[in-house]
């Protein structure tokens, strides 16, 4: 507009100029000819003019235009930061009308604080070089309050309205693009469930926390956990409760810690945390105390009220590791050790963990081996009437031919099979050759003897459990009713719920059932004398006390008493010596198992220990 009024002007100062021409000329014919063609080219020149301030009218029209209805804010300020244009997107995002804006100072009332100094450096920027553009991205608050995220391009204006340099800054609001990228890296390094830092942004912060410590001299420890027997409480309160378990977990985890500290859950009922700059182990400990303490307070998850424990196992950085890989090796063997030495407690690292861990690795590989090369045997340990003093069953028991340490126990290899997922297969493989061994045992023994197995408590929770043992009895073609299962206590109370379908799906397959380990928790009793078991064994360590302990002769004589009140035929394991054998024959025990009678023994012994020993007919 500016330049529409100089125009303007010029076209008056030229008409001035053409009458003081007009004005001197000497009166004449050649005079007025020459006065006609000035007075002609001087109004095509003011018609020119015209048409060229017509066409600059209407471009001035269209770019204010442009600039009020632009979808993306406009500001216009000076080298003070002075805004001197302000469009209509401006005023809807920052709430204030072009009036109240014109003349204000930008930085002072539209830039937050901790984003002044960066946007007045990039406008300097600006300002200092004829060409330079700049792009920022800040905060931008709005009249009510609230904030949106901007991205600003920063481009100068050579000539202003009073013909300084200007800078016009067009922003873009991105709030939605910010919030989208946000939740996406919540989603990338944020557990969903929970909210704690996931397995990805755990490894990115330990292995910066190494690096700080290293540089600083500074000690930092990384803790390892999981819930015990969480699996057990998905099993019998459902998957909403795990979850809201897992949900208050990480809340207490958080109480326990510091600002700096970070919580994880890898997966599952995993959890690990950082402890930054701890002082050496007494600082871990601590924590690592006030965790089992907070974690143990009861919980209510849909259900019912809840008393949990875990495991902790704990290793310090950079003394006992410099890598995350390393540090988070140690932390697992130290919290599984915690496990195995009673769980609900503290294990540190420590070096002889790392040969325990190797001599596990080897018992894996070796296992694997095993399975494929036959090492695998079967030994059998009869089972006595003791009235006629004559075998009746045969427990078929796990041994290992280890090709370099002889025979093995299941002691010695199961834990690991268990630990390395290997048990299922193994327990597979005892299913079915004790069914293949069982027609030569009837073979050899001349009678129809019974053999006996046990079930893995991975492999009692097996969806497949009554389809596999279907097809092993299918493909030996024995007798269903020789085989007897044998299922630890233990097992069935963890899983009550899948008991009953699991034990209905079995006994219609024609076998018979055992509950292993009977008596280990008296509270059960009355759970599964309901379930149609045809045996029960009363677990070696009651009878071990009898005939001096006077508790273990209790709870033996109640066992045996509730056994004959609902009919069930009753065992006993460990027996090992007669005054055993007495105490039990007065009690109406009627089969035992033990060194009393025989050890276990390999298939190649089993041909002379019939030849010298009666069977009794099957029961």
């Amino acid at each position: 507009m500016d330049y529409l009024k100089k125009l303007s002007s010029q076209n008056s100062d030229l008409l001035s100029e053409t009458l003081e021409i007009t004005n001197s000329l000497p009166a004449g014919d050649s005079s007025e000819e020459a006065l006609q063609h000035l007075i002609s080219a001087l109004n095509i020149e003011i018609e020119t003019r015209k048409m060229a301030e017509n066409a600059l009218e209407a471009a001035c029209d269209r770019f204010q235009a442009l600039f009020d209805t632009a979808g993306s804010a406009i500001v216009v300020i000076d080298h003070q930061y002075i805004i001197h244009q302000w469009n209509n997107s401006a005023e809807n995002l920052f709430g204030y009308s072009c009036d109240d804006a014109m003349g204000q100072n930008y930085l002072d009332h539209y830039v937050p604080p901790a984003w002044r100094d960066e946007t007045a450096w990039k406008i300097r920027k600006v300002f200092e070089s004829e060409y330079i553009k700049e792009t920022l991205e800040s905060e931008c608050p709005r009249f009510d309050g609230s904030t949106a995220s901007m991205l600003w391009n920063l481009t100068r204006l050579n000539s202003g309205n009073d013909g300084n340099p200007q800078v016009i800054l067009v922003g873009q609001d991105i709030s939605e693009i910010r919030q989208t990228q946000n939740q996406l890296h919540h989603l990338a390094h944020y557990d969903s469930l929970t909210g704690a830092a996931n397995r990805r942004l755990f490894e990115d912060r330990c292995t910066q926390a190494i690096k700080h410590a290293l540089r600083n001299r500074q000690e930092m420890a990384v803790l390892s956990l999981d819930i015990d027997f969480f699996k057990r409480i998905n099993d019998t309160l459902g998957h909403d409760a795990g979850d809201a378990l897992l949900i208050q977990i990480t809340r207490r985890l958080q109480s326990c810690v510091r600002g700096e500290d970070t919580i994880a859950r890898l997966g599952g009922d995993e959890f690990a945390v950082l402890l930054l700059n701890v002082s050496g182990r007494l600082g871990a400990e601590k924590v690592a105390r006030n965790i089992l303490k907070a974690i143990t307070e009861p919980l209510t998850v849909p259900g019912g009220e809840l008393i949990i424990t875990t495991s902790i196992g704990i290793t310090l950085a950079p003394s006992e590791g410099k890598n995350y890989q390393e540090l988070m090796k140690n932390a697992d063997m130290a919290m599984y050790r915690a496990k195995k030495t009673g769980r609900n407690g503290i294990q540190f690292y420590s070096e002889d963990m790392n040969s325990e861990m190797q001599q596990q690795m080897r018992i894996e590989h070796a296992l694997r081996t095993a399975l494929k090369e036959d090492q695998l045997k079967l030994f059998y340990q009869p089972i006595f009437d003791l009235e006629s003093g004559k075998p009746v069953v045969l427990e078929a028991l796990l041994r290992w031919e280890h090709p370099e340490q002889g025979l093995l126990l299941p002691d010695t290899f199961i834990y690991i099979a268990e630990q390395t997922g290997q048990l299922q297969a193994i327990g597979e493989w005892v299913i079915r050759k004790a069914c293949l061994e069982c027609q030569r045992i009837q073979s050899i023994s001349g009678h129809s003897i019974p053999v006996s197995v046990n079930l893995s408590p991975r492999q009692f929770i097996y969806p497949q459990l009554t389809e596999q043992v279907q097809l092993t009895l299918e493909e030996t073609l024995i007798d269903p009713g020789l085989l007897i299962i044998e299922i630890g206590e233990k097992s069935l109370i963890e899983h009550i719920e899948l008991a009953p379908s699991v034990i209905s799906g079995l006994k219609a397959l024609g076998v018979k059932l055992c509950i292993d380990h009977f008596g280990s928790d008296i509270s059960s009793l009355s759970q599964l004398c309901k379930l149609p078991i045809d045996f029960i064994k009363i677990d070696r360590t009651f009878i071990q006390g009898v005939p001096v302990d006077h508790d273990d002769m209790t709870v033996t004589e109640t066992l045996l008493g509730v056994a004959r009140q609902i009919d069930i035929k009753t065992f006993v394991a460990g027996v090992e010596s007669r005054d055993q054998e007495a105490f039990l024959k007065i009690n109406g025990c009627q089969f035992a198992q033990g060194f009393l009678y025989s050890k276990a023994l390999s298939g190649e012994e089993l041909e002379q220990f019939f030849l010298m020993q009666p069977i009794a007919p099957s029961s």
